[in-house]
């Protein structure tokens, strides 16, 4: 399903504020550190196979019906949510996440929503926005756009994607995967109207990328070595999200920068970087 906003719907502010505040003493785990630069992305399960605990979705059996986990039930009016919202037969996972004042590297999910049988119960991710701000956006390809609070999407994670808090803002959304159907509107009971595409209005206004801007980008092949790579990284996925700089502007930009540091380790660096976000997402 390709990435469009699905709906909106209206959030109870006073109840939403008070399951917000509970989730801090939440079970969240810091599952896929590999891929941010600043602070951790955070992510709690509320509903998984068999209601169990766990912070990655290959620790679960698919098929086995879901449930509300221990840390799900903590949060009544997310509960309730979940089930006026949702066909709730058909969903497989329910993660909160939480990210703040850190950037996700560009990559490709290929785990999560495998061919493989034993993932087959897993075919769509949606996202319902909790809490955000106008310093929190999202990646896809070369598109940067914004998820308003209440919005619900579909997100397709087969392409380059990637999200990025840059301020202090806690966004916190709801991650949500469901089962293949017939038709995705039978996953909603909520009134939805498919967008087909990232509405013009969510999409960021970004300047271009000045030629000076671009210098100073690969000037940090001056400093770059292999316990910088990833704050380098971060520097330059900031950057896109504040400057349009043009097709695959950040592994562009970072094999360019690897290319002028004349470092054969940095070089091979980047490029397993680049293989293993975008190209080879296998389960050890």
């Amino acid at each position: 399903m390709r990435t469009q906003l699905i709906g909106k719907i209206d959030l109870d502010q006073t109840r939403l504020a008070a399951d917000l505040e509970a989730s801090f003493g939440i079970n969240f785990a810091e599952p896929y550190d590999e891929f941010v630069c600043g602070r951790p992305w955070k992510s709690a399960m509320l509903m998984a196979p068999g209601g169990g605990e766990g912070g990655l979705l290959s620790q679960f059996d698919p098929t086995v019906p879901s449930a509300f986990t221990a840390d799900g039930k903590r949060l009544p009016y997310v509960q309730e949510l979940i089930g006026k919202l949702f066909a709730t037969e058909h969903i497989t996972f329910v993660r909160m996440v939480a990210l703040s004042n850190s950037v996700l590297v560009p990559h490709c999910d290929y785990v999560e929503l495998s061919d493989d049988v034993s993932k087959a119960r897993i075919a769509h991710r949606v996202h319902i926005v909790l809490s955000t701000g106008e310093d929190a956006m999202f990646n896809e390809s070369d598109s940067v756009y914004r998820m308003k609070e209440g919005e619900v999407w579909f997100i397709d994670v087969t392409k380059p994607h990637s999200a990025g808090v840059v301020g202090e803002t806690r966004r916190v959304h709801l991650l949500i995967d469901v089962a293949n159907v017939d038709d995705v509107k039978d996953l909603f009971k909520f009134e939805h109207e498919l967008s087909g595409v990232i509405p013009e209005a969510n999409v960021c206004d970004r300047p271009t990328l000045s030629d000076g801007e671009r210098d100073g980008l690969l000037g940090l092949s001056k400093i770059i070595d292999e316990e910088n790579i990833m704050e380098v990284l971060g520097l330059v996925i900031r950057k896109h999200y504040r400057r349009d700089g043009g097709p695959d502007f950040v592994w562009r930009t970072m094999r360019d920068i690897a290319r002028l540091s004349n470092d054969e380790r940095i070089v091979k660096k980047v490029a397993d970087l680049y293989r293993h976000t975008n190209l080879q997402r296998i389960e050890s």
